[in-house]
Parts: structure tokens; sequence; C-alpha cells
């Protein structure tokens, strides 16, 4: 999902006319609601060239929402117009210029995205700072980047789309969105429960006044084959009444034998405008998807390191079964609601219902290390040889398999809804922005998994239960030949209650249901005196945790965020800024020790967190590029940790990081445009609860230890040359290069720790450089483009778990080749 900050930018150019407006399009001006300080002068026009979605780099490109304050250029809530994006909701809640918003934000427009061939936000935004993309390599399942240290949240027009577990929400599909933004550091001021890290917030594609229409037929690696189609415009003469229908239709495999990526989708929406001052937009969105899990959790030997005879795990190795599925359909239903009073005040609103269900059976390796071994046999009577371990036989090739299968049923309600007031008080000028959002999230889950009940106070089985559902099980189930596959032999699994079963009987236990309400009120106050910029916010949050059978859980929090910017007439913008966050943690248990057998168990409580940052936005009136840096000092207290899968979560950690990132992007020439990126990221405990009754010394070992699996050092670079004259005139090239550092994980051993004298399990996943290039060729009625990521075809590993014990395999080459006919 995306690239620097604003779902997407946008790539090739071809010269054509400029589009006639529709009729009466000069009576009926787009509606803006959310206002940011005004914009100095229209960006300076370049060749026109055009666009995906109907617009030309340098033109203004129109939507509902689409007029800027000053009246021309491009607004928040539209495409962006090439590569740069000059404006952000994301950041501030109003539509505002980039430069004078005091935090880290990056825009990725589609023509970005459709250069790069990203097909999932996870590729959307390879190209960000302080954004490890991929951090758990390949995933079919969803989206899981991680910003500054911490696991990113995911969103959609503004509004949350996910809540801490995969099975409750659906990938994020880029080819329905205007744009990528991500948002750097705390925004709970903004949102409400988020990271400290930040968010990736997409802005659909919502109607638009110029009419565009566009098909566009894929294929690529894996039998890859795409449909998809943008057809937008008015319906009425007065241009009262615009649409847009945006598809796709998916029949693809992956790099994992046997697993899927299939996916329909359906995202119709109608704009009316009965006067110039207001806009209804009505948005669906449909999703049925067809997958299943491409994460095989592999063991370190045999990814990291070769086996006992010299062998690697093939990337397309499934240790699965192939009936094994994950799949998921999703519907939800938005409308925006946008007045204007008058010149000074505004009204905006945006709400959604979305309904998601998924089912899901994986079977994948259970990576036994030695105490794991014990461990099952303390409970099942030394039915396991752990010689070998994490492997059944000592030529290190055959392993032991979990099974999981899932049913979960989601709702989800968001809304928003904010006043925008313009005004001065002497010579200072507001932006005043007041809102009031709520959230209600429902979860009904089924799982073969032995989930905690709050009734319980303790349980031996419990640890144990979620990460081996059901395991090898002496003869009933032979050890599982990751180098010589074999499926279909399972005869019985070892259910952990004790009893041999078949899979297709697995019991399903039903979860107990979960209900959360969240409401929040905000208040924001953008100020301007002469070159000075202040942003001032405070919110307070409040939480209802409901689930069946146990008390209700309340919680509430107040968070803020303070800023100073100064502008220099030449286009460059320093600040500071401090802003927190408040991240609750609902149906999560955690232990008051490690050892499980004597843990009393009771709820998370909320993560908080704040930041510290420093730094610059340069950005010429009219400039085709800008350039962006930071320093920051970010602090997570309360977050979870668990040294071993087979005991206990327990909370009390503080992390802090400290950071380094800089990106630049724009036009270099008329033809050549570039995006580069540094980021350093040093992610360390600064404190470690105590987690075992003994005096085993565990917490002041952990503290100064490196976050599990988080690169510290990344780089990238992309550059594309597009050809405007002569006979090549409409053909573009490009290529992009990202280095991912290595990462270090630290663990325990845990049957040291027993003892009281705990032992260090330390980990480092290497370094790796991929490459990237695409060559496209482009006139006004069609386009022809081929795409690739991993040029090299290397096998890479994105991070190996020392507590875990498995890697995570990335992306390997993909080629994908497509024809847009535009009409």
């Amino acid at each position: 999902m995306s690239a620097s900050g604003a779902n997407g930018q946008e790539g090739a150019q071809q010269v054509s006319p400029e589009p006639m407006p529709p009729p009466n399009a000069a009576t009926l001006p787009e509606v803006v609601v959310d206002t940011g300080a005004e914009q100095k002068q229209a960006p300076k026009k370049k060749k026109a060239t055009q666009g995906t979605s109907g617009t030309q780099r340098g033109a203004a490109p129109a939507t509902t929402q689409q007029t800027s304050e000053s009246g021309a250029g491009e607004t928040a809530y539209g495409p962006v117009d090439g590569y740069v994006a000059e404006r952000t909701a994301t950041g501030i809640k109003t539509d505002t210029p980039l430069k004078e918003v005091p935090q880290s934000v990056s825009v990725v427009g589609t023509e970005q995205m459709r250069d790069q061939g990203v097909q999932n936000l996870q590729e959307a935004v390879r190209y960000v700072p302080g954004v490890y993309a991929d951090a758990f390599g390949y995933d079919s399942r969803g989206d899981y980047s991680w910003i500054r240290g911490t696991e990113a949240a995911y969103f959609v027009d503004g509004m949350r789309t996910n809540y801490g577990y995969y099975v409750n929400t659906s990938p994020i599909e880029p080819f329905s969105l205007e744009r990528v933004e991500v948002l750097r550091g705390p925004a709970s001021m903004l949102y409400g429960q988020v990271p400290t890290g930040g968010i990736i917030n997409g802005i659909s594609k919502l109607p638009l006044d110029v009419p565009h229409n566009e098909i566009t037929f894929e294929y690529g690696s894996f039998d890859f084959k795409q449909v998809k189609f943008d057809s937008t415009g008015t319906l009425s003469e007065d241009g009262k009444w615009l649409y847009r229908v945006v598809g796709l239709a998916r029949d693809a495999d992956t790099q994992v034998d046997y697993v899927e990526n299939d996916r329909l989708m359906l995202a119709p929406s109608l704009t009316y405008r009965p006067t110039t001052s207001t806009s209804i937009t009505l948005l669906g969105n449909f999703r049925d998807d067809h997958s299943g899990s491409s994460q095989q959790f592999l063991p370190q030997i045999g990814t990291l390191t070769p086996n006992a005879n010299g062998k690697t795990v093939a990337r397309d190795t499934f240790v699965g079964e192939p009936s094994d599925y994950y799949d998921t359909e999703s519907q939800s239903g938005s409308i925006f609601i946008d007045h204007k009073f008058n010149d000074w005040l505004k009204l905006r609103h945006v709400s959604r219902y979305t309904h998601t269900e998924n089912t899901y059976e994986s079977t994948y390796a259970a990576v036994l290390t030695p105490v794991r071994f014990a461990y099952l046999n303390s409970a099942f009577g030394n039915i396991f040889d752990g010689s070998n371990a994490p492997y059944l036989n000592s030529g290190q090739s055959e392993i032991a398999r979990a099974v999981l299968k899932q049913f979960s049923e989601t709702e989800v309600i968001n809304s928003d809804t904010n006043l925008v007031a313009k005004f001065s008080t002497g010579a200072l000028q507001h932006t005043v922005l007041g809102g009031f959002d709520y959230t209600r999230f429902q979860s009904d889950l089924l799982t073969s998994g032995t989930l905690l009940d709050n009734t319980l106070t303790s349980s031996a089985l419990y640890p144990a239960a979620q990460p081996f559902v059901n395991l090898v099980f002496g003869g009933l189930q032979p050890g599982f030949d990751i180098y010589n596959p074999k499926y279909g032999q399972s005869t019985y699994l070892l259910s952990l209650a004790g009893v041999g079963v078949p899979p297709d009987a697995i019991p399903l236990t039903a979860r107990p249901q979960e209900v959360q309400t969240q409401k929040g009120i905000y208040l924001q106050d953008q100020l301007k005196l002469g070159p000075w910029i202040a942003v001032l916010g405070l919110r307070q949050d409040w939480l209802n945790i409901e689930e069946v059978g146990a008390p209700d859980e309340h919680e509430s929090a107040t968070t803020g965020r303070a800023a100073l910017m100064y502008e220099f007439d030449f286009g460059l913008t320093p600040y500071v800024s401090y802003s927190t966050s408040f991240l609750p943690l609902p149906g999560q248990p955690v232990g008051d020790e490690i050892y499980a057998a004597f843990t009393t168990w009771t709820p998370a409580k909320p993560i908080e967190g704040e930041q510290v940052e420093i730094g610059f936005k340069y950005q010429p009136d009219g400039a085709p590029f800008m350039i962006n840096a930071s320093i920051y000092e970010l602090t997570n207290r309360n977050q979870i940790v668990q040294p071993d899968f087979l005991f206990a979560a327990v909370q009390g950690a503080d992390v802090k990081v400290r950071g380094f990132e800089i990106e630049a992007i724009g036009n270099v020439t008329e033809e050549l445009v570039v995006i580069g990126a540094y980021s350093f990221t040093d992610a360390e405990y600064e404190k470690y609860p105590e987690i075992y009754a003994f005096d085993s010394g565990i917490s002041p070992y952990m503290e100064g230890k490196a976050v599990d699996g988080l690169p510290r050092h990344m780089a990238s670079l992309w550059a594309i040359y597009t050809l405007h004259d002569g006979a090549l005139s409409g053909l573009s090239f490009g290529a992009g290069v990202r280095y991912i550092g290595a990462t270090d994980s630290y663990g325990l051993d845990v049957a040291s720790v027993l003892t009281g004298t705990p032992q260090e399990i330390y980990v480092k996943t290497p370094s790796y450089t991929l490459f990237d290039a695409m060559i496209a060729y482009e006139t006004p009625d069609w386009r022809w483009q081929l795409t690739a990521q991993n040029l090299e075809d290397e096998y890479y590993l994105t991070s190996c778990s020392a507590y875990r014990g498995d890697c995570g395999v990335g992306q390997g080459r993909t080629i994908i080749t497509g024809f847009t006919y535009k009409f």
C-alpha cells in the first residue's frame, strides 16, 4: 500500500490537447470544505501530458472537492498532478499546503503507483522514507508495514480500516485510491486511537468533472491476469450530477505453490451538487477475495542458513495443504457531505459502514525449538523427539505442521464531522478546526485455537494453544519434508485438548462477542502571523469495550499537538513539533510474569507515546520539486513483549526510537523525475518489564537491545525519463533501487530462563539491495507498460525472529505488462 504520503503519485505523460470542460462547469465550481492557509500562487504550467486519471500534468485536475482555496491547482482530496503533491489533509485535517504542515507527510499519487507497477499497499510505500514496507515478507493476507519502528495503522478517507487482527479487515486495493498519504509520527490528536509511529491513509477515487474512461488488461508473473477500469464524468448538462465507477477483476497465482491471489472489486460513486456551496457524494466498495496464506513461517535453518545437506528452501515451497484457503468478502458504503455556509465557515462530514466476513484454514510450519519440544513432552507424555529441533529428523528436512481454522464477521461504523472557520484577530490569522468522531467496532470470531476466556485466571496450555493449534502426533501424522512435499498424507492431527481428530473435524470455539465504541472530540487552530505559523491541537477520547461474559472496560485519554514553523520567502519552512499518542488494546490479555503456570491474566493497558520532531520542508512556489527532512525522538510506553510463543505475553516495555529521514521528489528537468529517500531508525528497549517471578536478571539484560526485525538504514532512488518530442515522443523508461539494511533480533533461551541463568539468542538478517524497472509508451488514446520488481530475482529475507525461530521470505522477480485504452 503506497509510497510517500497521499496514496500514490502519478507517472507517465503524453502530449494531448487540453480536455474541454463540461457544460456549465464555470457556474458550478468545486466545493472544498477543509481549507488551510491561502495558496500564494497557482503552480506554473508544464507541458501538458496525459495521466491515467484523465488529468494533464501541469493542468488543474478537477474533482468534487478539487479546487484549492485560491481557486487553482490541486486539493488534498483529488489527484496528484504528476509526482509532486502540493497539498494534504491527512497531516492536519484541513486542505493545507504540504509545506505548512509541521510533521513529516509523504504523498504517493496514482501516476507513481502506475509507473512502479503497484498491486498492493505495501508496494505503494516502498519508496517512502521511514517506512519498512515489507516487514514480514511477501504475505497475501494483508498489508503489514512499519513506520518509525511501530506497526502502521491503515485508514481510508480519514477513517480507520484495520483493528489489530488481520481477519477483521480486507487489504486496501490501491487502484481504488487517488492517492496514498503517509503521516509519520503521532496522529492521535487528529484520529484518536493510533500508534506513535504513524498512519497510512488512502484517498478514494471520487467523481471528476472532466470525463475520462479507461480500461486496462494486464498479464504477468505467476499467471497474473487482471482487468481494471475507471470511468467518470458528468451525468447532467448542468454539471450537478457526476459519477465514477472503478472496478477490477483478477485471476492470479502467487510465488508460493497452491496460493491464489484472486480479487473482484467494484467501487461506484455518485455526486450531487445542488448549489455551488453544497456537495453530497455516495461511495460504495464491494470486494470478494479468494486467496491463501503465502506466509509459510519457514525455519531459519534452510532459509537464513543452509540445512545439514547444504540445501535452501525454494521460494515457491508450500508447507500447507492444497485445500487451504483465505477468503474475504467485504462491503462498505460511505457518504461525504461538504457545505459552505459563507466565506469563512465550512462543514465536512464523512461516515462509512463496513461489513467483512473472513474464512481461513491454513496449515503451516510449526517451528519447534528444543524448549517447545520439552514443553509439549511434559504435557503429552514424551511423544516428541527434540534432538534435531527445529526439525524432526537428522537430515533437517522434516518439520511438524500446525493447522488453524477461523471464521470472523466484523461490522464497523465510522463517522467524522467537523467545522472549519477562517478568521482574523488583528494581524493574527486563524484556521480553526473543531470536530467529533465516532467508531463502533463489533467482532464475532470462531476459531480452532483455544482462546483465553476472561473467567480463567491461569492456564498452562493457553500460551501453546495460539501458535500450535494442532500438531503432528506420533504416527498419526508423518513429518512433512519441505524439500520433497507430499500432500494429503495427514490422517489425524493432535488437538491440544489431547484428542486426535481428522482435519475436517477440528472443532471451532466461539470467542465472546466484542464491541468497541469510541468517541472523540478535537479542536485545532492553525495560526499565521506574518512568516510565523503555529499549530495547536487538543483531543479527548473515550473508549468502551464490551465482551460477553466479562465486565465492561473503560479507557479515556487526552492527546495533543503543538508546533511552530517559519516560512521563508524562498520556500524553506523549518519547524519544531511535539505530539502524543494513545492506543488501547481491547481484548488483549497479558500476564504478570512469563511462566504461564503462575500467571494471572489481566486486560492490557493502552500504549501511550510522545514525539519531538525538528525538520524542514523546501518547496519554492511553482517549483516542480520538494525536499523534506526531519530528526525525531519518540517513545512508546507499555508495549507488550513475549520472549517465546509458549510463554505469556507481558506488558510494561518502553521503546525509544531516534531517527533521521530525508526525501527529495520532483522534476530535475522537464523530462526527468526523481525520487530519493534515506532513513535512519534506531529503536531499542529503554525499559523492560519484570517477566519472571524469580530473580533471573532478564529485565536489565534486555534493556538497551534493538527492537526485533527493524533495519537501521534504508535508502531508495527512483527515476523516470519521458520523451516529449520527436519520433519517440510518449516513450518513458524508469528504474529504481531499494536498499534495506541488516536487522537484529534478540531473544532468550527460555529453558535457561527457567533455571535462572538466561542465555541470549541473537539472529542477524542480512541487508539486501533490489532493483526495479519500467518502460512504457503512451499516446492520447492508449498506453503500453512493462514493469519489473526485484529485477535480479534475488532471494532475500525481510526478517528472522530470534524468539519465534522463523523467517519472512521476500518477493521474487515480478514482471507485469499491460495495455490501457482511454476513451
